[in-house]
């Protein structure tokens, strides 16, 4: 649902549009039917969540744990492979 926080021309899934990211990382959501339609396209995706959801089917990665944990340790890891890359 927008709720009127953004334009439709901004939303992704059943009420917007179907975007294709390289990478998408889904944190803390369930994986509802109108995100997968959008976001399914994506090259990979990576499913962050306490408990495993719908959107765990989905996705290529799932991590079960905390967002708040668990997305600070893979920024500090891509800088990590970012900095190897050179």
């Amino acid at each position: 649902m927008n709720e009127g926080w953004i334009t439709y021309s901004h939303q992704v899934g059943l009420s917007g549009k179907t975007v294709r990211p390289k990478l998408y990382i889904a944190r803390g959501i369930p994986g509802s039917v109108r995100r997968m339609a959008g976001m399914s396209r994506s090259e990979i995706m990576v499913a962050i969540n306490k408990d495993p959801t719908p959107i765990f089917g989905v996705a290529d990665i799932s991590l079960v744990g905390d967002i708040y944990e668990i997305v600070p340790v893979l920024i500090k890891r891509l800088k990590e492979l970012e900095e190897m890359a050179g």
